[in-house]
């Protein structure tokens, strides 16, 4: 039995309630892995679960519906926060073999041209990474660069001050 099967075979168990009428809880085949989970939400909806990092409002773990892609979730998260990078968002995946793989998303070309085929769907355990700009790191050393400055200048005073 193929895991696409089982898996669709043990949702049906779950939606139709048929291993709770036998009085035992309903479980996962043993040929499916871990990783590749999907949920019953409400409404008996297939949802999984997927990560966002990075340069986002509210990063985090979702559980979002199976058919959701990454704008879908992008937005869910709040949207791309200030300074963000979208022309190279990462998507990483770990693939059936246990091999990882990371998929690079060009989602201001996308804006540009409207060409779905750019965004892809998400799969369950997803972990996408939307990294900050070139400005945003630059802003963010400048700003401790200053930070130092100020602790700096107060030792500094404070030395001249106890040497009088």
């Amino acid at each position: 039995m193929t895991k696409k099967i089982a898996i669709l075979l043990c949702l049906a168990q779950l939606s139709t309630g048929a291993a709770w009428a036998a009085g035992t809880p309903p479980t996962l085949p043993a040929q499916i892995e871990r990783g590749a989970q999907y949920y019953i939400g409400d409404e008996n909806q297939l949802i999984m679960k997927v990560n966002i990092w990075g340069r986002v409002e509210k990063p985090g773990q979702y559980f979002v519906p199976s058919d959701t892609d990454l704008i879908t979730l992008i937005s869910v998260a709040g949207g791309p926060a200030d300074k963000s990078r979208i022309d190279n968002v990462r998507v990483v995946r770990v693939g059936s073999e246990g091999t990882e793989e990371v998929i690079e998303v060009n989602i201001k070309k996308y804006l540009k041209t409207g060409e779905r085929s750019l965004i892809p769907d998400l799969k369950p355990e997803d972990t996408i990474l939307v990294s900050g700009s070139m400005w945003y790191i630059f802003s963010t050393v400048v700003q401790v660069v200053s930070q130092i400055a100020i602790v700096a200048n107060v030792y500094y005073l404070a030395t001249l001050a106890s040497k009088r």
